[in-house]
């Protein structure tokens, strides 16, 4: 989602959720739950940092209720084992935000084994539903959007069919259904087949637009041949920007994420020492990686950032 087209104003305040190799330019803070592992990122792309960054876990946001404007948490979603917890975490810590995901069509066509849920926008409430099946198509729909420029127009032409985006304001109204409604079992299983039976007929009706034209196609190739070097160009200039900050002035930039910082167990207020940040009411400490606050619990860490 372009920055130009969210409800945020001029100064307020953008924490970044899940930011991983693709960071929304507005944001003001990143926040990710993994360093080095991108096995769950779009392509498996590396991790970018070209701003104040934060290792922490979605359900435990290290920061202070309200302390932010607006959040962003873009395909994030989809890929939380309890959505419920993670947006109340969302609303905890920010006044608005934006959510997008995979539409619940995309979903199917693209499948990914790491996403959990179907997500779709009904009447300003955000409804989830469980996956219980694996990947369709299997990676050949992933293949296309990067091999062949026709497929990749399509997909750019239908993009508001092919993501969920939903902007909120105060509260996220949020539906949870993991099939287990009454009824028999057998019951159960022909609803969930019904509904990808719908899935994949609005999958079909909407591929079946899909199709190559010269023309087109070659205007379209120049024009995300150059919107690609323009992005190319911001994110590296903002990399070294962001590598020159931290080798000359990593003391103001831990000052600056001070004043927003919070024990992610007990919510107390963090201190700034060396290579560590210690809570000042139950005492935890965190260790600190570069200009990179690490704020997992030990089990957490265990488990690998």
């Amino acid at each position: 989602m372009r920055s130009s087209r969210l409800q945020i104003k001029p100064g307020d305040l953008v924490l970044e959720v899940g930011s991983g190799n693709n960071p929304n330019p507005r944001s003001d803070i990143l926040c990710d739950r993994y360093l080095h592992d991108n096995s769950e990122r779009a392509g498996e792309f590396g991790i970018v940092i070209d701003r104040p960054f934060v290792v922490a876990d979605g359900y435990h946001l290290p920061f202070a209720d309200k302390t932010f404007d607006y959040v962003i948490a873009s395909h994030v979603l989809e890929h939380m084992s309890d959505p419920m917890a993670f947006v109340l975490e969302l609303e905890r810590v920010a006044h608005a935000g934006y959510i997008e995901t995979p539409s619940a069509v995309s979903e199917r066509i693209f499948g990914w084994n790491f996403h959990h849920w179907f997500v779709a926008k009904r009447q300003g409430t955000l409804t989830l539903r469980k996956k219980t099946e694996g990947v369709k198509f299997g990676g050949f729909f992933h293949r296309l959007i990067t091999q062949a420029v026709w497929f990749r127009r399509f997909f750019e032409e239908n993009e508001d069919r092919m993501y969920m985006k939903f902007e909120w304001q105060g509260n996220i109204n949020i539906t949870v259904n993991v099939s287990r409604e009454a009824g028999s079992r057998f019951a159960r299983q022909q609803t969930t087949e019904q509904q990808l039976r719908r899935l994949d007929q609005n999958a079909w009706r909407l591929l079946a637009a899909a199709k190559p034209d010269v023309y087109l196609d070659s205007v379209f190739f120049l024009s995300w041949i150059w919107r690609r070097v323009i992005r190319k160009i911001d994110k590296e200039v903002r990399r070294l920007s962001w590598r020159i900050n931290t080798v000359f002035n990593k003391q103001g930039i831990m000052r600056q994420l001070t004043t927003m910082l919070a024990c992610p167990e007990c919510k107390g207020r963090l201190d700034f020492e060396k290579k560590t940040m210690r809570c000042s009411s139950c005492r935890r400490t965190y260790p600190v990686e570069g200009a990179i606050p690490v704020l997992l619990t030990p089990s957490e860490r265990k488990r690998g950032y």
